[in-house]
């Protein structure tokens, strides 16, 4: 929540589908290695629809109707995650070189990123370590973060379905391009189900709690139009 950037790798192109930015990485491939004591510790990330879902990766239901358990589970990942998005946002507002296409060497463009990453860090670590807020700046604080959530809560007009995608890895020929072609590894496979009954129990869990969607219009009760 501190929206401190704990780990980046700036080697993708800007064209990479974000799961095959991340499956490149060592990050990755130690979460593969070592998934069987990340599911003992009861350690995952969670990811957009974007990824594909794992034992160590939980990502959100697919083509799910509002309303329903599985619709409330997306809300809650929703909410948990975009602490990520704000982070993301506070950094390209904050650094100006970020507002256009960055136009030099690649091997420069890779330093600018990473120094306005580090940079934020360093902005992040010294307002924790140096400012005390005020019951204001808390008050102030607390009201984003539900704004934010009730964003969230607003979004769904977007047809009779949610959120599409995440259940499946992107795979892609030697060209780059989806493919359909091919089997997926046992290890993909069996890590998919373990992630399916995780999210499953935590649907649950979320059921039986009687946590819910917020049934109120972000939009209408701060006077917003779209």
């Amino acid at each position: 929540r501190d929206k401190r950037v704990l780990y980046r790798v700036i080697k993708a192109r800007g064209a990479e589908h974000d799961s095959t930015a991340f499956k490149n990485t060592k990050l990755y491939a130690w979460l593969e290695r070592n998934w069987e004591w990340l599911q003992m510790k009861k350690y995952y990330f969670i990811g957009d629809s974007a990824y594909a879902l794992k034992s160590f990766l939980l990502t959100p239901y697919d083509n799910v109707y509002h309303d329903t358990a599985e619709d409330n589970y997306n809300f809650f990942h929703s909410s948990s995650r975009i602490v990520v998005e704000c982070a993301f946002g506070e950094i390209d507002l904050r650094w100006g070189i970020l507002w256009r296409p960055l136009k030099f060497s690649l091997a420069h463009n890779i330093n600018v990123v990473d120094a306005c990453l580090r940079l934020h860090n360093f902005i992040v670590d010294y307002r924790l370590e140096h400012r005390k807020s005020t019951a204001m700046e808390e008050l102030e604080k607390s009201l984003f973060d539900d704004e934010c959530r009730r964003f969230l809560a607003s979004e769904t007009n977007v047809g009779s379905f949610g959120v599409v995608g995440g259940e499946q890895e992107v795979r892609r020929d030697a060209d780059g391009n989806i493919s359909r072609g091919g089997r997926p590894r046992e290890l993909d496979v069996h890590l998919r189900n373990i992630g399916k009954d995780v999210r499953d129990r935590l649907r649950d869990k979320i059921l039986s709690e009687r946590r819910e969607r917020p049934r109120t219009n972000w939009f209408r009760e701060n006077n917003r139009f779209m």
